[in-house]
């Protein structure tokens, strides 16, 4: 029997079986009564074969099939479904699925099966995914707006993984024409680029599920004189319940952004409002209870939502903190379930299961607040929920991109957490190795597992001797100011090392252009990533000998002063450089967007590496930093708010 390649996402039944189907002229059968949907479901299955063999099968329609000689027959039994078998022998491929979407997805399988010969190998196929729900949350607002292309592209990826919902987390980057001020100097997106890319995912059986903040992360809106009014606090943080001039401005913001959306779904979001209760609607919360504001604003969201045809959906992190308040969620509301670390209670969504309240399960990529994804704790947090998901009956797995602080994280790092949620949503757990080589393949026509193994590698590389919660120490090295170097002193000589090592030998790896095959964009992106994290720990072993020697000038002799002096102004100059790949590589994807602001926070790092080049050179240290307090867990989230602003 001929042996099988590594199929992403890999079924839920595959049995090899003798034979092996030839391509050749041979053609595509259209179902009978086909549609536009099926044919479009044929060209994306020859487009395939083309692209993995050079050979183009036509797509042709017959009443009488038995009499055609070998063939790849497309079958759909119903409207609806995402179930499919696949038999293929030597003299005929058979595909049968319930609905649209199966045969989709069914299309999407076979193609993985055809080698570069125009052989498919025989087997038998039985599949259908674990969950319902199966997508991608990518952050638009917190600094980078993508491009329509871009959002295609990406809609492309989702259809490959079989992947069916999109979700665009948004705040303030929409073109309201009732509100221009809102995110007006952010590149909003407008209502003709959402119905193109509602039309385009809906093609591709993705749903575009609309999501737009409406409790907490207000800021952006609330730091608008026009809405300041409307602030729960002094800290113009959340949207405050205690005013009814909330719920016109929502009700006018839905007016203007749910009709681009088919989907009646509705991701209100209404997480980690920080000042709730503590400003005007204090008293209102004295008398509801812990958890009553909240659970008011969300029902009369929920009423909001209702009266323009759609389902509400939010986080679950605010009835956590009130369990007692679970039972008294709307049913008719879906909640979304998140947390992002590796290490967590994930039997806690049983608490939904056990109310009869549908959620979702959502953990994330690891990407934002990271120069490259912290790989390991992405996958194990995937994982980690899928599995619990699975056992407590969740409808859907939303796997989230987040934007923290500027989203400087680039996009093609995010293909691997992706994919791996892709995996674990549709049929669980497979070996690591079969998963990379599948992932390789699928991505960049490798079925060698290499990009797949450097994902790895390169994501287990973030500890210069110190860690930071919920992202990478990495990242806040790359931004820090050697002036003050609370976390430039707070690395480790020997850890720094040990980076650089990892690092520099996959930079020589991932240099090789077969590891990513024609996809040079995001070879690109990957290759930036590995050397802002050289840079970053270049800029530390360096920032701690400055620092060292503004303790104790005596330290150095004239030639190893003027020596790092010059690795100094050589770095600050390396930085620059690297500004400008991140702003190649950003546009390359996306809209300026609040670029200026990422940028501003490097220009603040090249600003301080100068400065203490010439304080070197002249042999003039400025006044030493306090003794090194050690690194606290929420000094990496201030430094990071401080350079960014608000998020």
């Amino acid at each position: 029997m001929s042996k099988l390649p590594p199929v992403l996402p890999h079924p839920r039944h595959i049995e090899p079986h003798p034979g092996r189907y030839r391509v050749e002229a041979r053609p595509v059968v259209l179902p009978e009564g086909a549609d536009d949907g099926d044919f479009a479901s044929a060209r994306v299955l020859v487009d395939r074969i083309e692209v993995a063999c050079g050979r183009r099968p036509p797509i042709e329609t017959h009443a009488r099939r038995e009499d055609l000689g070998p063939r790849i027959e497309l079958a759909r039994r119903g409207e609806e479904g995402e179930a499919y078998a696949i038999d293929v022998s030597s003299e005929r491929i058979f595909l049968a699925a319930e609905g649209p979407p199966g045969l989709r997805w069914a299309v999407e399988t076979l193609a993985q099966l055809v080698d570069p010969r125009g052989g498919i190998p025989g087997c038998r196929i039985d599949d259908g995914p674990a969950f319902r729900h199966r997508g991608v949350m990518l952050d638009v607002c917190r600094g980078k707006v993508p491009t329509r292309e871009c959002l295609f592209e990406l809609i492309d990826r989702c259809a490959r993984l079989k992947l069916n919902v999109l979700m665009l987390h948004q705040e303030h980057t929409f073109r309201f024409r009732r509100h221009p001020e809102i995110g007006r100097e952010s590149s909003p997106m407008d209502a003709e680029t959402l119905r193109a890319v509602d039309a385009y995912a809906a093609a591709n059986h993705v749903e575009f599920v609309p999501c737009l903040q409406s409790l907490g992360h207000m800021a952006n809106i609330l730091g608008i004189e026009r809405y300041a009014h409307l602030a729960e606090s002094d800290a113009r943080w959340t949207i405050s319940p205690a005013d009814p001039g909330t719920y016109t401005l929502l009700g006018e913001l839905y007016d203007e952004y749910l009709p681009n959306f088919r989907s009646r779904l509705f991701n209100a979001n209404c997480d980690e409002p920080f000042d709730l209760e503590q400003g005007r609607s204090r008293e209102r919360g004295r008398k509801l209870g812990g958890g009553g504001v909240y659970l008011e604003h969300v029902h009369r969201v929920r009423d909001l939502v209702s009266e323009r045809g759609k389902r509400l959906m939010i986080w679950g992190d605010v009835v956590h903190k009130h369990p007692g308040r679970i039972p008294d969620i709307g049913r008719e509301i879906v909640m979304l379930d998140w947390w992002y670390e590796a290490q967590f209670d994930y039997e806690r969504i049983k608490q939904f299961a056990e109310n009869g309240i549908e959620f979702w399960v959502c953990p994330g990529t690891s990407t934002w607040n990271c120069l490259f994804p912290r790989v390991k704790n992405s996958l194990a947090n995937i994982s980690g929920y899928a599995s619990a998901g699975r056992r407590h009956g969740a409808s859907g797995l939303l796997v989230t991109d987040w934007g923290d602080f500027g989203h400087y994280n680039l996009l093609g790092n995010s293909w691997f957490g992706y994919a791996w949620a892709a995996q674990e949503a549709w049929s669980g757990l497979v070996p690591d190795g079969h998963f990379d080589r599948a992932f390789s393949r699928m991505f960049f026509g490798d079925a060698s597992g290499a990009a797949g193994r450097a994902w790895r590698a390169l994501g287990d590389v973030h500890d210069p001797g110190f860690r930071i919660f919920n992202g990478s120490a990495l990242q806040i090295l790359f931004f820090d100011d050697v002036d003050t170097g609370l976390f430039v002193e707070g690395a480790r000589d020997g850890a720094l090392r040990r980076c650089a090592v990892k690092l520099e030998k996959l930079r020589a790896r991932l240099a090789e252009p077969k590891v990513f095959g024609a996809d040079t964009l995001t070879r690109e992106e990957i290759l930036y990533a590995v050397d802002a994290s050289l840079f970053s720990v270049r800029k530390a072993s360096a920032g701690r000998a400055y620092i060292a020697w503004r303790r104790k000038p005596a330290g150095l002799k004239g030639r190893e002063r003027r020596s790092l002096s010059r690795e100094l102004a050589a770095l600050a100059a390396e930085q620059v450089a690297l500004a400008r790949r991140l702003r190649r590589l950003w546009m390359a994807r996306s809209a300026p967007s609040d670029f200026a602001r990422t940028k501003k926070r490097i220009d603040a790092s090249v600003r301080s590496l100068r400065r203490a080049s010439r304080a070197l050179d002249k042999n003039r240290p400025s006044k030493p930093p306090p003794p090194h307090p050690g690194i606290q867990p929420r000094d990496a989230f201030v430094a990071m708010r401080d350079g960014y602003g608000r998020f």
